[in-house]
């Protein structure tokens, strides 16, 4: 009797009628095919049979008694050769077939980029070519040892081809090379996006904030920034305790794989010092001019920093004392911060430089005229700044010389003092002059920014959730519905997303 057509379906159960016996179902994963009988052409049944045969994805689901007779009067009627040479050439189909595989590498130090590519793996001519399409749109030769390198390969059982490889020299660059269709290698240079991401912390301080900041993983860069913000109304050295807290709102420059890169902007922060609470607000006003406030609207910017090195600690005050040197009671006319060897200093305030050179027991020396009668001394540097010169200006902030021990010293130092018509005064103690104060229809506009900055940093803040894109150099603008995240001056107060 012949079988009624019939769809053969690979991956399904399918009926195989006997003339004698019930059914067969089968199951097999190799596709999909319609025949009008089991006896539709050599072709399929030789397939049919091979596959049955050799087992080769193919699975026995629920099989009838007489399943093994069916098979094998199949089998019979196909030579054994046919079968032999089909299951060859379907292991050869299997094994030619090529998986895509990654690996990662890093440059040894001494190691070129050829040798990376070959000692993972890659041909010499495939590490020639790869080199050679690099080398039209990046120096190699600029690679430093630990760069992490992402190899590419079209692997078989029987070898392994390179197919492309990429790095990032720079968190804002991508080179990548990639053979193409016809087996030929291309090299391209991708900049990385950039957000600016909007992003909160807060620490307890236990030996400086610096060190705080990096546990709560605040960016070296940030708190360098707030550091400098507040020095010029808190003493690093004398008024931080442990105990003592901090939280910052800041934005930062971040990459797609969420590398913090160039340097980001404090937006809020709060030193909790002794007890006392000292917060400060960033305002960007309508000329771009950026300037921090506390929360009465007052500048927290002083005519000058009250610790103008960056990492230091006070080795002797203002008054009188023994001179480690010269062994009598002399008295000290200025305040030592003690550092390292190479240590940034900064110009206090903004001015002219009046005299830099060697000034005997000073060693190295520098002094700055400021606004009035104000001027600043730095002694014992072990270099100046190649752009500071006699007559030139500084701005506050900007590194004027290095910290060293030329002069008399005993020990690594910047001697520092504040003179006011010419006359030495104790830096730590003077009543220096503050900036601004935003009064009338600017601070009324500068509270309600208050309310929605710390709103955000609290959000932020408990939600430990993915920080969110921040407005470039901006602060709040307050409207009707609320404040808002803006880039345009409010026309109000003439600030610029600040007040």
């Amino acid at each position: 009797m012949t079988p009624p057509a019939t769809d053969y379906i690979f991956g399904a159960y399918v009926p195989c009628r006997n003339p004698s016996k019930g059914n067969i179902l089968l199951k097999t994963r190799l596709g999909i095919a319609r025949a009008s009988s089991l006896r539709t052409t050599p072709i399929f049944q030789l397939l049919f049979a091979a596959t049955l045969v050799m087992g080769i994805g193919v699975t026995g689901h629920a099989l009838h008694p007489v399943a093994t007779s069916a098979l094998q009067v199949v089998a019979n009627s196909v030579p054994a050769q046919a079968i032999a040479t089909a299951r060859t050439a379907a292991i050869a189909a299997v094994n030619q077939k090529p998986i895509n595989a990654t690996r990662e590498a890093e440059l040894d130090d001494g190691q070129t980029f050829a040798e990376l590519l070959t000692d993972s793996g890659a041909s010499d001519a495939d590490a020639a070519a790869a080199m050679n399409a690099l080398s039209k749109v990046y120096n190699l030769r600029s690679l430093k040892a630990g760069q992490a390198v992402t190899l590419a390969f079209a692997r078989t059982t029987q070898n392994e081809t390179l197919t492309g490889a990429t790095f990032l020299p720079e968190a804002t660059k991508e080179v990548s090379v990639a053979r193409n269709a016809q087996g030929v290698f291309t090299a391209n240079v991708r900049l990385v996006p950039i957000v600016r991401q909007r992003l909160a912390a807060q620490g307890e301080i236990r030996s400086s904030l610096y060190e705080a900041g990096d546990r709560s993983g605040v960016p070296h860069a940030i708190m360098a920034s707030l550091i400098h913000i507040y020095s010029h109304d808190i003493d690093f050295q004398r008024d931080i305790h442990p105990g003592d807290h901090f939280e910052v709102l800041y934005d930062q420059p971040m990459t797609a794989q969420g590398k913090a890169v160039g340097e980001g902007d404090v937006i809020y922060a709060a030193l909790n010092v002794g007890g006392k609470v000292h917060p400060i607000y960033r305002v960007m006003f309508s000329d771009k001019s950026v300037d921090y406030f506390d929360d009465r609207g007052q500048s927290v910017r002083r005519a000058l920093l009250r610790t103008p090195v960056a990492a230091a600690h006070i080795t002797s005050g203002f008054g009188m004392r023994m001179h480690p040197i010269l062994g009598y009671s002399k008295m000290h006319k200025g305040v030592d911060f003690g550092a390292n060897i190479g240590t940034p200093i900064f110009a206090a305030g903004n001015g002219t430089v009046e005299e830099i050179g060697f000034k005997n027991g000073y060693g190295r020396y520098i002094r700055i005229r400021h606004s009035g009668n104000l001027s600043t001394a730095y002694a014992h540097m072990s270099r100046f700044n190649a752009n500071v010169h006699r007559g030139g200006h500084v701005n506050q902030g900007e590194v004027i010389a290095y910290v060293g021990m030329s002069g008399r010293a005993t020990g690594p130092h910047l001697h520092f003092e504040v003179l006011i018509n010419g006359n030495q005064v104790n830096p730590l103690s003077v009543n220096l002059p503050t900036g601004r104060t935003l009064d009338g229809k600017l601070l009324a506009d500068f509270r309600k920014g208050q309310v929605g900055i710390k709103q955000q940093y609290s959000t932020i803040l408990a939600k430990k959730a993915a920080p969110q894109p921040a407005t470039p150099k901006g602060l709040i603008q307050a409207s009707a519905s609320g404040p808002a995240y803006a880039t345009q001056p409010t026309q109000s107060c003439g600030l610029r997303g600040g007040c």
